[in-house]
């Protein structure tokens, strides 16, 4: 039985008006009831040339075709999850970002949904690389970005995460994923979480920009973005398997590090350092035990 929770964003909280939360304050963001994906329609709209502005937020109570890594498929019942996409326009107030730190992008979002997630509930979100969040090591959101080009010279970025906020665990696709709800055992504010997530990304956002699209240098008092992304990765330390499109190339061993451009850094088991740029990683389970075995070793 589905014994999700149904209950809508408030939209006056979230939209431009006078009722907008005031972390809000001039953000653009919309809601839609129902959308294909968030990813598309934003990339479908900057492919079309019409004006954007920087940092929309577009968020959907329902996504019915959206996409993950590898073109798989991602749904959830509606008025379940927190679902939104943001534009990133390279080009702001004369600075201009380095196409090589766009794919930076995601992992100011993981980033951004680790924050809120631990701000609205407590729980201890991590990021698994490259582009997941983790709650007690199963996944509870997902993120994926594309870059649109916009110009002759000029990239833009679409990135979107979708986070399971109040589904209950049988409703659940796999074993390894979770929500919001299974872990914090009661309801959680859809509403407050994607305000603060809206924030979050914002401030990194800008910080990004402030830094000139280098990760490893530091804004003002903040750690740089390199070194935040190393502190939150729950992949670091772990055997893992890389899994590659060519899967006679899948390969296990410790992931070690990330490289100063975002690359998993793997000591094989052959005993050689692989740098992965591109591909998914399993995070494995204990050899006897269970999921929820490591996910009690792993808590705090």
């Amino acid at each position: 039985m589905n014994t999700t929770t149904v209950q809508p964003l408030d939209a006056g909280r979230l939209l431009p008006g006078p009722n907008q939360d005031y972390r809000l304050i001039a953000a653009p963001v919309e809601l839609l009831d129902e959308v294909g994906s968030t990813n598309d329609e934003l990339a479908s709209r900057l492919t079309a040339r019409r004006e954007i502005d920087h940092l929309t937020a577009l968020l959907t109570e329902h996504q019915v075709s959206g996409k993950g890594r590898r073109e798989r498929v991602w749904t959830a019942p509606k008025y379940s999850s927190a679902v939104v996409s943001f534009v990133v326009r390279s080009e702001q107030g004369g600075s201009r970002l380095p196409p090589d730190s766009l794919h930076w992008v995601t992992q100011m979002l993981a980033l951004a949904g680790r924050a809120a997630i631990r701000e609205t509930t407590g729980l201890p979100a991590t990021l698994k690389w490259p582009n997941d969040l983790l709650v007690h090591g199963r996944k509870v959101a997902g993120i994926l970005a594309r870059v649109v080009p916009t110009g002759t010279q000029r990239l833009d970025v679409v990135v979107g995460i979708g986070i399971n906020v109040n589904i209950d665990a049988a409703d659940l696709p796999v074993e390894t994923a979770t929500s919001l709800r299974t872990e914090a055992g009661q309801d959680v504010d859809r509403t407050e979480l994607l305000i603060r997530l809206i924030c979050e990304f914002r401030a990194y956002a800008n910080g990004f920009f402030a830094a000139g699209g280098d990760p490893s240098r530091s804004v003002g008092k903040k750690p740089s973005l390199l070194d935040e992304v190393r502190a939150a990765l729950d992949t670091l330390g772990r055997r893992v398997r890389v899994e590659l499109v060519d899967p006679g190339s899948n390969f296990t061993g410790l992931a070690r590090t990330i490289d100063d451009d975002g690359s998993l850094m793997v000591l094989r088991d052959d005993g050689m350092v692989e740098t992965v740029s591109v591909g998914d990683v399993v995070h494995l389970r204990p050899e006897n035990g269970t999921w929820a075995d490591a996910a009690e070793s792993e808590s705090p």
